[in-house]
């Protein structure tokens, strides 16, 4: 097998280096994922992911390809491996076993590098509603650009509680996101500090036509529901781990702060 190389979580942090510790230097890593029930019109978005030192997610990105060569894989992708296609396809599909095996260790591996996880969701059904009243989407942000902001603030507002003397970097997979939105639901909800957001796939090939992996933002997949990894359970159990709901009165908040115009449609309606 080909051992395509991580992408350091370090050279993300290079711009901070060499003047603030490694150890004072603490990165958040987050993805965005569908929560899909059997009725359609209860899916959600949800952003999820965790915090560690600079220190412990480069000691994290040693040991995380290796635990995935040892099972045959090259890279972790939540999505498949619910799914039983792409590296789940064949070996694995039926191999209950393998799979909680896998899943096990994963989590396991996730929950010993990590100081804490964070996640926020929010129903489908309340963004639409507020988007067809408001021009929410073209003036402040997509469902994932507005759970990312909220799991941002609930990061800056952990730490600044808990370890306010360290610097905190996001970042968040590339997507339906910009980190100007980020920033103008920051405003809306009183945040005007911290590092802007950065946005990143998780892999990618290089000038040389090597597959490059950003690995923590595979580890933020075992917190999809299909995974059936437990690592929220884990972090629950020793008290790191934060879950955020955003309900259609906060999506409304956020809009008359940042002064969101009405949609025509809905203005015509209230003045019939």
């Amino acid at each position: 097998m080909i051992r395509d190389p991580n992408w350091p979580v370090g050279l993300l942090a290079s711009a901070y280096w060499p003047s603030h510790d490694p150890q004072k230097l603490t990165m958040a890593i987050c993805v965005g994922y569908f929560e899909q029930n059997d009725q359609p019109e209860s899916a959600a978005v949800s952003v999820g992911g965790f915090i560690a030192p600079k220190t412990r997610w480069r000691l994290f990105e040693e040991r995380w390809p290796r635990t995935l060569r040892g099972e045959g894989l090259a890279a972790f992708n939540g999505q498949d491996f619910v799914d039983r296609t792409g590296e789940f396809a064949i070996g694995w599909s039926d191999d209950e076993a393998r799979r909680t095996r896998l899943m096990a260790t994963l989590s396991r591996l996730v929950a010993q590098h990590v100081l804490r996880g964070f996640s926020c969701s929010m129903d489908l059904e309340d963004y639409g509603a507020v988007n067809q009243e408001r021009r929410l989407a073209e003036d402040v942000s997509g469902p994932y650009g507005v759970c990312a902001a909220v799991v941002m603030q609930a990061i800056q507002r952990w730490m600044a509680e808990h370890q306010p003397d360290d610097l905190t970097l996001c970042v968040f997979e590339d997507g339906e996101i910009d980190h100007r939105e980020i920033r103008r639901i920051l405003t809306a909800e009183g945040v005007d500090r911290g590092e802007p957001a950065q946005i990143w796939p998780r892999q990618w090939t290089d000038e040389r036509g090597r597959r490059r992996f950003l690995r923590p933002l595979e580890a933020c997949d075992l917190l999809l529901p299909g995974c059936k990894s437990g690592l929220s359970d884990r972090l629950s159990q020793r008290s790191d781990w934060e879950h955020e709901r955003i309900d259609r009165n906060r999506l409304l908040r956020i809009c008359e702060t940042l002064g969101v115009a009405r949609r025509r449609a809905s203005c015509s309606r209230e003045m019939a």
